[in-house]
Parts: structure tokens; C-alpha cells; sequence
């Protein structure tokens, strides 16, 4: 398949590839189980009239963005080429939610015995003017006919304080907002909770993008390089290794290997009985790797060469949940693996044989586990998310199986990352956002305090993301049919994993820290 440039007149150090190759969404009829009974819909459907194609990344970067960025792509099949045209708008939203003070309208009327749909006419209160204008103190002064003359606002402010007296901690005010310093335009990327289809290469700093069946990548000098390699099939994983390594998993059960230095396949596995690879995690030796398929089964595979032949072993798979497998995350010292998956429960397994993996834990949740991460800086502590009906970040203690702490999102998490410089994680969200709209939000740890957000609109989401090789950054995929980039920390020095004084707290149990071998320092009593 040949690419051909296309230089964009007013961007002259950046272009758009483009093949003549048919759509892979006009032909596909593969589907695959969403989250919540979802099935998954193409991009394109069969009775477009357009001849769509989803073989083509293109970068556009625009640091002048304003909140707000609503891509649309125009296609022609007539001649092959594609262009693209982003509408900036600087008005909010509407929300798709009723105004959330009826509902406290209501639920204040009932308590004061007042019906909402009456009118008052006439007061016969002599002292109704004079009680208007002073400011209550509780809400029992407010009598019955009264509050229609009360502002509503003074209601609330009082309902509030009420609240806090009480003990009831007020929210905490939002995080820095960023927007992000890269965009690449990725017409034809699925909108799928479940496919993994960005993947940052450590070797090459490149972005690895599955469009279709196809797999691109992207660097910072925006040059758009094509994956050789011949695939009709959607593209379903995809996974870096420090080496020049790139895995590929394909809707039919195939796993091909691809040196980035030679840009071909240099081997290929194909799963039995057809079944899909949706995850993949590579070990730091780039040879051993993990992956999860749709029914519920864990692979390990090892990479091997042999006389510059170079082959793909698998070394065990084990039956892991009942459903679809969804995330899959290694441990810091690589023995321990924490697999998540659509029937909301997380496992833990012991990997000390790789041969004999040993189940320890089952964690639950109330929807599917997508988003999984170990701490890099404290041992044991684990980090999960919750899909559309639970929306809870917990924080678990592997070596006991402890809950730790939860911490409710109020939107489905996709994804967990945590900072290798700060105490502190990031996690990008999906459907959700009754109050607003947030795309990814990084907390403080073990606060949970926001220190930084993306808005976006309510419709927007993140699918999958992916860190860059100096953990400063997140590549995000968006159901815009976008790739998007923002940077998140500055590079200092990373937290060592062995000063206990960092582990100091991570816990939240001294018992729990002492278990782990972290002892606080104490003055000598003489």
C-alpha cells in the first residue's frame, strides 16, 4: 500500500497520508460486547454514501485552542483525499441533565409541607414586611406562605451551612485546567471501551495509533509513518516495548510482532479458537508479555530469536474471570499481576513461576475494571476504576488484599496513571459527569485532592491512554475520532522506591506500613 503527501498550504512542515484502499467499516460485520451491554457500533455505517477510508493520521496542533472543539472531516472518494475543518466555539454545553436546583426546590417544599404549583394571592400577616427583610436564622424560621417571598438563594446558603456544621466536608476547589499541546486528526478510530489502540514507543518516541486495520506512527516532528504489514482485520491492541518492538492484535485472533527498525513483521501467533486479544502488557525485558482476551483467559507469551529468526512462544494461559478481560497491570518488582475485567472483580496472581501463576485476591467493584495501576514508588499499593455504574477510584493493598481507601469520580474511569515525580495519579474518564464534564483529572495521593483537569464537553470521552517514555506526559484516544496530548509534570527526579520516608503515609494504617517494612522515625526516650 503506497502513501502519497498531501502539504496542508498554511501548516507547509506537516501532511496528510493517503491510499486508495476501500473502508474497512463499510465491509466489517465483526462486533464485540460494550460495557453495559453495549454492542459495539462501527465508525461508519454500511448505508453511508460517501466512500469512507480509516487509514489516514494527521496531525494538527493549535495551542490557541479555546475550551471547546468540535472536529468534522469531509471525504471524497472521487479523489482519494481527505480534509478537515475544527469548529471553535466559546459557549458552553447545554446539559442534558434537568436544573439540579428543582430537585432541591422540591425537596424543600415537601419538608416544609408547601406546594410548588399554588399560588398565594393574598397575606393577611401584619408583620409579613417586616419578617421578609430579616434574615432568617435556621430554617424552622421559615414559616409555610413565607417561602415564596424568601430568595432562594438564602434558602440554600442556609441549608448549606446547616450541612457544614454538621461535619459534612465541602467540596474542594477544581484543579488547574490545561488543554492539550498536540491534536491529531484520526478519522476511523473505533469508539470502543474495550480496544487499547495508543501505544508510545519508548525507543523511538513515536505514537502508535490503530485506525481500521491499519497502525500508524506519529512523531514530534509530525511525519506520519505507516506500519508495513498486510491485515484486513480490525485492530484491537496495541503495545510498545522498550525495544523496537511493536505488538498488533487483530479482531481474528491474530498477535503480530513488528520491528519498528525494519518496519515489517518479523513473527505472527495466532490465538486458538479465534479468540480476541483486547490487552497487552509488556515485562522491561521486552520479551515476556501478557494478554487478555474476551473470554476471560490470561496469556503469557515470550519473544524469542534464534539465527535472526524471531518467533512468538507461549509459555502458559490460564482461565483468569468469566468475562471479557478488560486491563491487565505488572507490579513494580514484575511478580504480581492485577487483571481487571467486565465481571467487575479485579484478581491478583502471583507470577514468582511464571509457569504457575497463583490467584491471591479478588477485589470487587460494581462495573467493569478497566483502569489498573501499580504504584511505582511504594510496593503493594494498587489503584482501580470502576466503569459507568461505579465510578470509584479504590485503593488496595495487595500483600492483604486490604481496601485502603475509596473515591467516588462521578464518571466512568477508563484509565490510571501513576506520577513517577509526585505523589500524586491521573485518571481519564469516560461516560458520566452528572454535575460536569471532565476528561482527565490528576489527584493528589492519598488526598485526592484535584490538582489538575481537562473540560471538555458532555459528550466527549476518553477511551484508552498512553504515557511518553519520560512519564511526563498522556496521550489520550477520544471518541472525536482525535488523538490527543497533554503534558502533566516536569521532569525532576523520581521518587525512590527505596526511602521508606515516601512510603510514609501511602498506606493510611501504620499496621499495614509496618507490615510492608516502612518504620517512622522517632526521637530516643531517655
Amino acid at each position: 500500500m503506497s502513501i502519497s503527501r498531501s502539504f496542508i498550504p498554511e501548516a507547509s512542515n506537516r501532511f496528510i497520508p493517503t491510499t486508495s484502499s476501500s473502508s474497512v467499516y463499510r465491509n466489517c460485520e465483526w462486533t464485540s460486547p460494550q460495557e453495559d451491554s453495549k454492542p459495539i457500533q462501527p465508525s461508519f455505517t454500511p448505508n453511508v454514501s460517501l466512500s469512507l477510508r480509516e487509514d489516514v493520521l494527521f496531525n494538527r496542533t493549535d495551542n490557541s485552542s479555546i475550551i471547546q472543539r468540535d472536529h468534522t472531516s469531509s471525504f471524497s472518494s472521487e479523489y482519494g483525499s481527505i480534509t478537515s475543518s475544527s469548529i471553535y466555539s466559546t459557549k458552553s454545553t447545554p446539559s442534558i441533565h434537568e436544573n439540579p436546583l428543582d430537585l432541591h426546590q422540591e425537596t424543600v417544599a415537601e419538608a416544609l409541607d408547601f406546594q410548588q404549583g399554588s399560588k398565594v394571592l393574598k397575606f393577611k400577616q401584619d408583620d409579613s414586611k417586616h419578617r421578609s427583610k430579616q434574615k432568617p436564622n435556621s430554617v424552622l424560621d421559615i414559616a409555610g406562605p413565607l417561602f415564596s417571598f424568601l430568595n432562594y438563594k438564602e434558602i440554600m446558603k442556609i441549608l448549606i451551612n446547616d450541612t457544614n456544621k454538621s461535619g459534612i466536608k465541602k467540596h474542594s476547589k477544581p484543579g488547574k485546567t490545561i488543554i492539550a499541546s498536540d491534536i491529531l486528526q484520526a478519522p476511523g478510530l473505533r469508539n470502543d471501551y474495550y480496544s487499547n489502540l495508543v501505544s508510545w514507543s519508548f525507543k523511538t518516541n513515536r505514537v502508535a495509533v490503530g485506525l481500521g486495520s491499519k497502525v500508524y506512527l506519529w512523531g514530534v516532528d509530525n511525519h506520519v509513518i505507516q506500519v508495513n504489514y498486510e491485515n484486513e482485520e480490525l485492530v484491537t491492541a496495541i503495545s510498545c516495548s522498550k525495544d523496537d518492538w511493536i505488538l498488533i492484535a487483530t479482531a481474528g485472533g491474530r498477535i503480530l510482532l513488528i520491528d519498528q527498525a525494519e518496519n515489517t513483521v518479523v513473527a505472527e501467533y495466532a490465538v486458538r479458537d479465534n479468540k480476541c486479544i483486547f490487552c497487552i502488557t509488556w515485562f522491561p525485558d521486552s520479551k515476556t508479555f501478557i494478554a487478555g482476551d474476551d473470554y476471560g483467559e490470561v496469556y503469557i507469551f515470550r519473544a524469542t530469536k534464534f539465527n535472526a529468526r524471531v518467533s512468538i512462544e507461549l509459555i502458559k494461559n490460564f482461565k483468569c474471570h468469566q468475562q471479557h478481560i478488560c486491563g491487565i497491570a505488572l507490579n513494580i518488582k514484575n511478580n504480581e499481576i492485577a487483571v481487571g475485567a467486565n465481571d467487575n472483580c479485579c484478581t491478583i496472581w502471583d507470577l514468582h513461576d511464571i509457569c504457575n501463576p497463583l490467584l491471591k485476591f479478588v477485589l470487587p467493584h460494581n462495573a467493569a475494571i478497566k483502569a489498573i495501576s501499580y504504584c511505582p514508588w511504594t510496593t503493594s499499593l494498587l489503584a482501580t476504576g470502576g466503569g459507568s455504574k461505579d465510578r470509584k477510584i479504590r485503593f488496595w493493598h495487595t500483600t492483604s488484599g486490604t481496601l485502603l481507601n475509596e473515591f467516588y469520580t462521578d464518571a466512568q474511569i477508563t484509565s490510571l496513571t501513576w506520577s513517577k515525580y509526585k505523589k500524586e495519579i491521573v485518571a481519564t474518564f469516560g461516560f458520566g459527569g452528572t454535575k460536569k464534564s471532565t476528561l482527565l483529572s490528576v489527584y493528589s495521593y492519598p488526598k485526592m485532592i484535584p490538582v489538575i483537569e481537562v473540560n471538555a464537553a458532555y459528550n466527549l470521552r476518553i477511551l484508552s491512554s498512553t504515557m511518553s517514555p519520560d512519564f511526563c506526559s498522556i496521550c489520550v484516544a477520544t471518541n472525536d475520532s482525535t488523538i490527543r496530548i497533554y503534558k502533566l509534570w516536569d521532569k525532576t527526579v523520581e521518587i525512590s522506591l527505596n526511602s521508606e520516608s515516601r512510603g510514609i503515609g501511602a498506606y493510611g494504617s501504620s499496621i499495614i506500613e509496618l507490615v510492608e517494612g516502612i518504620c517512622k522515625g522517632s526521637t530516643t526516650i531517655r
